[in-house]
């Protein structure tokens, strides 16, 4: 199947909601948002029944409105992944497109320009002298606990796309999460060729197989120093004009994982007990049905291992 781009003047959200709306083993619900600029619907497409004993896979694309392959994954191979999942046992949960509004206009972030201290935000740590951290890098810094960042305590604005998506999280079934995948295309790191890698959260060695299924589509971006996201600089209408910190970047191990623990969706699920958590990167150079495969291979990785470790 080749994909080539997404269709802007096609609604996107309809689009979705069209290629899986004849199933009847899934729901699919719309959440208005409300921007400055514009009302757009935010999804929640979700495993019918599912019950208390029921292995839960996670999934959530397009954070970040110009990065289009986890969206285009989930339209192009949505009724697969499902098939695979509930054939195999396990329930998903499906956030398809994080931010409707920037997905639509191009942004990275949304149609107002509003990040907050980032779109991606989900968690804080309380540091042992008391202070807050929305990052601890590879996880070497001790901590007391963590708070979700929409705690009443922190007083934190987030935008209005996280904020709809703390709530609907604390409404799914959290401690049935066997596995969380958040979709991503990394537009930030300069010069970076066709490639793909991942930040991890958990046992690195359990993704090796998974990893090497991937470097059948598409090279690794393995043993390279990344600092994507960190202090990148966007302007008013939401575009990067800065690059990110070259000295702040972590290398990529052999298998083009990193470990990271930065207050991202992973994090938190990985914080809450979720034994199996990836953000998933593919390269802007890389080409879009390439990187829908790569999206692809890792759901599908993820399905084999909550399976095993719900048999385990």
């Amino acid at each position: 199947m080749q994909i080539s781009s997404v269709n802007k003047q096609v609604d996107f959200t309809e689009k979705l909601t069209r290629v899986l709306e004849n199933r009847k083993d899934i729901t699919i619900q719309k959440y208005p948002l409300e921007y400055k600029k514009g009302k757009y619907d935010f999804l929640k497409i979700a495993s019918k029944d599912i019950n208390p004993q029921d292995p839960v896979l996670l999934i959530r694309a397009g954070i970040h409105g110009d990065e289009i392959s986890g969206p285009l994954t989930i339209e192009h191979y949505g009724n697969e992944i499902f098939d695979a999942a509930h054939k195999a046992g396990i329930k998903v949960i499906m956030y398809p497109i994080g931010n409707p509004s920037g997905f639509s206009a191009g942004l990275r972030y949304n149609i107002d320009n509003d990040k907050g201290e980032g779109n991606n935000d989900f968690l804080r740590y309380e540091l042992e002298d008391g202070s807050l951290s929305g990052d601890l890098g590879e996880g070497k810094i001790p901590f007391q606990r963590f708070l979700w960042a929409s705690d009443p305590s922190l007083a934190i604005h987030l935008p209005l796309e996280t904020e709809l998506m703390h709530k609907l999280l604390k409404e799914d079934p959290l401690n049935q999460i066997k596995g969380s995948i958040d979709l991503h295309q990394d537009y930030l790191t300069p010069n970076a060729p066709p490639a793909a890698y991942q930040y991890v959260e958990g046992n690195v060695q359990e993704y090796k197989p998974i990893a090497q299924e991937v470097s059948k589509i598409c090279p690794l971006f393995n043993n390279q120093f990344i600092g994507a996201g960190y202090q990148t600089q966007i302007n008013e209408s939401g575009q990067i004009v800065g690059n990110p910190l070259e000295s702040e970047a972590i290398k990529s191990d052999e298998n083009a994982s990193i470990v990271r623990y930065d207050g991202s969706l992973t994090d938190l699920t990985y914080r809450l007990g979720t034994p199996y958590n990836v953000a998933v990167e593919t390269t802007g150079a890389t080409p879009i049905d390439m990187a829908c495969k790569v999206n692809l291979a890792w759901i599908y990785g993820f399905i084999n291992l909550i399976k095993k470790h719900s048999v385990s």
